[in-house]
């Protein structure tokens, strides 16, 4: 009887961590400053599964708690020209732990214009241990590492830390005009060098 009690509290704090991630998810769109493109209806059952409307609330019960892995691709409608494609992509680990963020995009190779949007975007997805100020540093690193693509043939990579947060970027010639950026975004505990970090986020 403990031991049903125990696994059911268990169960019930795992599936609160997921809805806790569902919600971040689902309300990332709004909190980016992006009118450029319009996000679709958020899906609340997460890739790989595909559940029915009228199945949703039993597979969150049943399933929800116990996942090893899982995401959300976000995949936007761009309303201006010079934007050709805008997706996110949200994965989940293990304990429900959050293992990285990716947003790219195919584009005019316009730096300013994407090195503001894609470091609001990493402030709205609000990391643990994320600073003011942090954004202002990514965004400098991105409008450097954008701006080096300068030509046919041409792609940037690049990797920056603001605290408790890892940023890679790539930046490639994808047209004439074109380019396709990608950035991914994770936690990490460790510098670039490998070294642990101090409790502040700090070398």
């Amino acid at each position: 009887m403990v031991l049903g009690r125990r696994k059911r509290r268990e169960a019930d704090e795992a599936r609160a961590k997921f809805l806790a991630n569902r919600e971040r998810v689902r309300s990332w769109t709004g909190r980016w400053d992006c009118p450029e493109a319009v996000w679709p209806a958020f899906e609340e059952v997460p890739g790989p599964w595909v559940a029915l409307p009228g199945e949703r609330d039993r597979w969150l019960e049943l399933h929800a708690p116990f996942l090893e892995r899982y995401d959300w691709f976000l995949e936007a409608t761009p309303v201006v020209d010079g934007i050709d494609e805008l997706w996110a992509l949200w994965e989940f680990r293990a304990g429900h732990e959050l293992e990285r963020l990716t947003i790219r995009f195919e584009s005019v190779h316009d730096p300013e214009y994407l090195a503001e949007r894609l470091a609001l975007g990493v402030e709205a997805a609000a990391f643990e241990g994320w600073q003011d100020g942090d954004a202002q540093s990514v965004h400098e690193w991105l409008l450097e590492g954008i701006g080096g693509v300068d030509g046919p043939g041409r792609m940037v990579h690049g990797k920056h830390r603001a605290g408790f947060v890892l940023l890679e970027m790539s930046c490639a010639v994808a047209g004439s005009t074109d380019v396709t950026t990608e950035l991914r975004v994770s936690p990490t505990t460790t510098s670039l060098d490998g070294k642990p970090l101090k409790p502040d986020g700090r070398d």
